[in-house]
């Protein structure tokens, strides 16, 4: 007899109801402590979603029923294209559910999936404090770990029951010595002892070994000696890497980056040094997040018509800000604000003078000319979710040909006859295509050669 149907009536409607299947909202994140006193609006996205969304069918809909206590006004939840709402409370004081609607980080999740961006692990900072991706993925087997087993190094791991220390303040700290590290003395003693034993009856059996001799008797803990013990703190603690291993260990404390300057030369094996989360800190859920599930970006879209692309399929980002000295310009890329991507780009206001493409618009100055905001072309490189909860898209700038497909599925016939060359950059090869299209017509021939010849040719070629 199964579970469901050995409970009572009243189990089974608990177990269906989703009054009781709502989980627990998360915390509010937290604010930059660089920005107090600074504007914020109320109405603005939060970096992450803090209760879950629900959505219903229309059918159901229709009549106001969500699946709660009480059904919800039409007006609200009917008239809309994105049904989907947030519980703020199931039951107030005034006996009404408090709700609002999900539609903006909803959207934001399904506009992020569509672009196929594999979350990556990060390998550093650069020098304005975002995180610098790997190639790895977050569901690599040998980094996707949450309990290390035998032969796992701490640097293998992404979930941690102690803080980053590096993160926390003074009173924060201060809080945790006496809340969860001095209340451990003793259990803490007790593993140095069980460790001491360890390294000792280590010591007898490879001495014994070396010298022919059979092994002999171990030692328990109750042949140490209290002198013997405090020595052996006494010499641990003079082995700072050996200490700050236990106690990572002891406390499953999150990675600490390995120090640099002259403590560097002292601390050789500084505990789990090779982490990713070492600069950036540890994550407070998986590091996907659960925004993407792709394993890696190394794939290849197929076209229904040239076949397999070379290049991802870019994607249209709206230039919000524009470059504001060393700052570079930002980008709205999926719901989602990016950094414009360096180097010898359309984002780089040196270009033009390498003879690169032209600086979109919007980059040097606001476009408030262009009808919807200025735009650009760029390709998704990577994801990483930071341990704050923010989400740090990562571009790069789109590969010519990949624009060109992407603007012919947009708007198919356009890019090969744009007259006022604005969205398309084939336009710059047309003077050289067509000087080329010309010798080859006129290789060989005699007399003069119709013009009209030429322009059925170009227009055969698409040019």
């Amino acid at each position: 007899m199964s579970g469901r149907a050995a409970a009572s009536p009243g189990g089974q409607l608990l177990r269906s109801s989703r009054l009781f299947s709502v989980p627990k909202p998360l915390p509010e994140p937290q604010s930059n402590s660089f920005n107090i006193g600074l504007h914020k609006s109320l109405t603005a996205t939060k970096a992450y979603p803090t209760h879950q969304a629900f959505t219903t069918p229309r059918s159901s809909r229709e009549n106001g029923d969500w699946g709660f206590k009480r059904p919800f006004p039409l007006k609200s939840t009917n008239n809309t294209s994105t049904p989907l709402i947030r519980i703020k409370q199931v039951d107030t004081i005034e006996n009404v559910t408090d709700f609002a609607s999900a539609s903006d980080l909803s959207l934001t999740l399904e506009k992020f999936q569509e672009m196929r961006v594999a979350p990556l692990l990060p390998k550093g900072v650069d020098r304005s404090g975002n995180p610098i991706l790997q190639r790895s993925g977050v569901f690599e087997e040998h980094m996707d770990v949450t309990y290390l087993k035998r032969g796992q190094g701490a640097e293998t791991k992404w979930k941690f029951q102690g803080p980053w220390l590096a993160r926390m303040d003074e009173g924060s700290f201060e809080a945790y010595l006496k809340k969860s590290v001095r209340p451990k003395r003793a259990e803490f003693r007790s593993v140095l002892k069980k460790r001491m034993v360890e390294d000792k009856n280590r010591t007898l059996k490879t001495r014994a070994m070396e010298k022919g001799e059979p092994a002999p008797p171990e030692i328990k803990e109750k042949d140490i000696t209290q002198a013997e013990f405090t020595e052996y703190l006494r010499l641990l603690r003079h082995d700072r890497p050996t200490l700050y291993a236990i106690v990572a260990d002891f406390l499953d404390l999150a990675p600490l980056t390995k120090p640099v300057g002259g403590v560097q030369t002292l601390l050789q094996d500084f505990p789990a040094k090779n982490s990713p989360f070492g600069l950036t800190g540890a994550p407070q859920a998986h590091p996907s997040a659960g925004i993407g599930y792709l394993r890696t970006n190394s794939f290849l879209e197929n076209h229904p018509v040239f076949g397999p692309q070379g290049h991802r399929t870019p994607v249209q980002a709206r230039i919000i800000s524009p470059r504001d000295g060393v700052e570079p310009a930002k980008l709205g890329v999926g719901g989602m604000v990016a950094d414009a991507p360096l180097g010898n780009n359309q984002f780089n206001s040196r270009t033009s003078q390498r003879g690169g493409r032209r600086v979109a618009n919007g980059i040097t100055h606001l476009d408030h000319t262009t009808y919807g905001g200025a735009k650009a072309w760029v390709e998704p490189k990577g994801v990483v979710v930071d341990p704050s909860g923010s989400v740090v898209l990562q571009i790069q700038d789109a590969n010519p040909e990949a624009q060109l497909v992407a603007e012919e599925n947009n708007n198919p016939g356009a890019v090969y006859h744009d007259t006022k060359g604005q969205g398309s950059s084939l336009r710059s090869q047309q003077p050289q295509r067509m000087g080329r299209l010309t010798d080859e017509i006129l290789a060989g021939s005699e007399g003069e050669v119709d013009p009209s010849t030429v322009k059925r040719t170009a227009q055969w070629y698409g040019l």
